[in-house]
């Protein structure tokens, strides 16, 4: 699904592929994360490692991660959703929702 944004001179799309992408940057730049499944083809269980929503105009993100060894996992939750809102609010003018984290291991 696309975003529509419209402006004076046309309307500009969104794609969820693009919120995806500042997603992954995101997690690739948090410390305390260890890894994710970057690969949307290969799914744990039915669900991709990002995966975007959009209700009302308003995206819903979940991210699947793993957590690094020793890291203290409701922080990294907190700053991984703290920062993926703000970044694709700030990068796309898309509203989000919420941002779900669900970690699936440690390594």
């Amino acid at each position: 699904m696309n975003i529509n944004l419209k402006k004076c001179s046309g309307n500009i799309k969104i794609s969820e592929n693009v919120i995806i992408d500042i997603a992954e940057n995101v997690i690739n730049e948090t410390e305390g994360i260890a890894g994710y499944n970057s690969e949307r083809l290969i799914k744990i269980g039915s669900e991709p490692a990002v995966s975007v929503k959009f209700n009302n105009g308003a995206a819903e993100i979940t991210v699947l991660l793993s957590a690094a060894q020793g890291c203290n996992i409701r922080k990294c939750a907190e700053t991984v959703q703290e920062k993926i809102k703000s970044c694709v609010q700030d990068m796309t003018s898309v509203m989000v929702s919420k941002v779900n984290v669900k970690f699936i291991s440690i390594i």
